[in-house]
């Protein structure tokens, strides 16, 4: 009797290591399979197989709709991202899915320039205890949602180290910050810098 308890503890054992492993090449071949579909924009492939019954079998709810929300994103679809950052925002429980969710969605309505939800994300920033991310909301609020100047030496300066991917960022904020100036041939300079790097 004790050597079957034993045996059969044996197999549970292996069909929980056996499930683990399984779950963790499904959890990780699915997610490559699912970011390289969102980056060649294949919406309709990625829809049908997040929507799989596995999937919330393998994958946290958090997760599933998280990735959902990058999709909307990636797709300017405005209604659905509205409606999702909703789901994902009841769902996000622990503090670094807060942080993410609401950083993400300020970013979303601050370059919306959209002044009534930014500013109440820009809220829910700065209950948190993370300095740097508050600076960068805050610049960003400045200069798109109040039209506030006072960046723009630094951001000058920083354009001219930055990386490719931060130089297209900082031209769209100097190109802003310009036209609140209403030094039009300056934006004009940083608005064809964008056209030229996003065209090429």
């Amino acid at each position: 009797m004790e050597d079957h308890s034993a045996w059969s503890f044996g197999i549970l054992v292996g069909l929980a290591i056996f499930y683990l492993a399984g779950a963790q090449f499904y959890r990780s071949h699915h997610q490559k399979r699912w970011i390289a579909q969102l980056q060649s924009l294949d919406f309709e492939q990625f829809d049908k197989e997040i929507r799989s019954p596995l999937v919330r079998l393998f994958f946290p709810l958090y997760q599933i709709e998280f990735l959902k929300l990058n999709r909307y994103l990636l797709s300017d679809d405005q209604e659905s991202i509205q409606k999702q950052f909703q789901i994902v925002e009841k769902l996000a429980k622990k503090k670094e899915q807060r942080l993410e969710i609401c950083s993400m969605a300020f970013e979303h309505y601050v370059y919306e320039e959209n002044k009534e939800k930014s500013k109440l994300y820009l809220k829910e920033i700065d209950s948190f205890d993370e300095p740097s991310l508050q600076a960068h909301a805050h610049q960003l609020y400045d200069i798109l949602i109040a039209h506030k100047t006072d960046a723009l030496p630094g951001m000058e300066k920083a354009f001219q180290k930055a990386s490719p991917s931060e130089k297209t960022i900082l031209a769209y904020l100097l190109a802003k910050q310009y036209r609140t100036l209403h030094q039009e041939e300056r934006a004009r300079y940083y608005e064809s810098y964008i056209h030229q790097e996003t065209s090429s």
